[in-house]
C-alpha cells in the first residue's frame, strides 16, 4: 500500500509525456516538479481494482466489483481517463 497522496496514475508506457498531461502548461516543468510528480503513481499493472487496491483506496478487488463493476476492468488500450472513489478523484493516463 502507498502511503502517500497520489492523484495521477500513469499505466505502462503512454504515448503523452505525463508532464505534459498533468500539469500546468504555462508553467509545465515548474509544476511537475513542485506539485505533480510527487503525486503521480507509475506501474506496470493494468487490472484497475488492483492498482486501486495498491494505493489503499480500497480493501479488495472485490469492493470495487460490488460498489463499482463499471471500474472492474483491465486498461490495456491507450486512454485517459478521469475516475471518482468517493471523495477520491483520479486522473489515470494508459499506455501500452
Amino acid at each position: 500500500m502507498i502511503n502517500k497522496h497520489i492523484e495521477n496514475i500513469v499505466i505502462k508506457t503512454p504515448l503523452d509525456n505525463p508532464k505534459e498531461i498533468f500539469s500546468d502548461i504555462n508553467n509545465l516543468e515548474n509544476d511537475w516538479l513542485n506539485n505533480e510528480q510527487d503525486k503521480t503513481y507509475f506501474t506496470e499493472e493494468t487490472f484497475l481494482p488492483q492498482i486501486l487496491v495498491d494505493l489503499g483506496i480500497v480493501k479488495s478487488r472485490s469492493e470495487v466489483k460490488r460498489n463499482k463493476p463499471e471500474l472492474f476492468v483491465n486498461l490495456i488500450k491507450y486512454d485517459y481517463l478521469e475516475i471518482k472513489w468517493g471523495k477520491k478523484k483520479l486522473f489515470i493516463l494508459v499506455g501500452e
